[in-house]
């Protein structure tokens, strides 16, 4: 299955509190099964910081719905 996820480009991925965290735990990235909830999300970070440089990435999951991380080398800009 397919997830999406915010990822900035200081490479930190955003969390469930809308933090930005580096990716050694992929049970707290925010994630969504829907391209249009995770852009929904980028617009509302996009109007806090206008300099923010984030992009939704697609990435694969694992068995219990968590984004593959390491999956990100090969995932798509969405």
């Amino acid at each position: 299955m397919s997830l999406f996820i915010i990822h900035n480009s200081r490479g930190e991925f955003l969390d469930r509190q809308l933090n930005w965290v580096s990716a050694e735990d992929a049970s707290v990235i925010f994630h969504t099964p829907h391209r249009d909830v995770a852009l929904n999300q980028l617009i509302e970070l996009n109007a806090r910081d206008i300099h923010l440089r984030a992009k939704v990435v697609q990435c694969d999951s694992d068995g219990k719905g968590r984004p593959l991380l390491s999956s990100m080398a090969d995932a798509s800009v969405a």
